[in-house]
């Protein structure tokens, strides 16, 4: 199968590591939870907003993002299992390059350049013939898509809203485990 892993909060924890840079720099004590839709700003009181774009553009910040728990093992499980993995984001053009750096030095079992040539930045998602996209941003994850979608669950993608071919994880493991299931053809994925 084409498998399609978002960066920024599935791979890497970007927004717990804003949320450091922040909390180190503001009056505010910001945790995950805090953050109820898909924008860090919206969290915070507007004289402070600024600061967001300043994190972004920190090295600081930058190098205080790790792997999510779990990401490294089992994208390596299911390289092993012979799907193709595709990294897709949506990244500033000067965070892309951190971003797959960081992917390298964290995911040696990799060949090569595999990587840089299996990594797609783009804001549509639903553009891309994919058979999974796990993602945690629900603008990415519904919609006219062929890939059946899994998000991994944060306060800002919670919703009541049935969504045809969706499933929600917790963790890395329960990805891996909804992609054999998928894999293996089950039809009892549940949401």
């Amino acid at each position: 199968m084409i498998i399609g892993l978002d960066l920024d909060n599935l791979c890497v924890d970007t927004t717990a590591s804003m949320l450091s840079f922040l909390n180190e720099r503001l009056p505010v004590n910001l945790t995950l939870e805090d953050i109820t839709t898909y924008s860090i700003e919206a969290a915070l009181p507007e004289q402070f907003r600024f600061v967001v774009s300043m994190g972004f553009n920190s090295p600081d910040m930058w190098k205080k993002v790790r792997l999510i728990n779990g990401c490294a093992k089992y994208v390596e499980k299911l390289y092993d299992d012979g799907h193709e993995i595709y990294f897709v984001t949506s990244s500033l053009p000067q965070n892309l390059r951190k971003k797959i750096n960081h992917l390298i030095r964290n995911m040696e079992f990799f060949p090569n350049g595999y990587i840089e040539d299996h990594t797609i930045n783009i804001r549509n998602k639903q553009l891309l013939k994919l058979d999974i996209l796990a993602d945690d941003y629900l603008g990415n994850l519904t919609g006219d898509r062929t890939y059946f979608s899994i998000a991994l669950d944060y306060p800002w993608n919670r919703t009541d809203e049935d969504i045809p071919r969706f499933a929600r994880a917790h963790n890395w493991k329960e990805i891996y485990d909804i992609i054999k299931e998928i894999d293996n053809g089950s039809q009892n994925v549940s949401p």
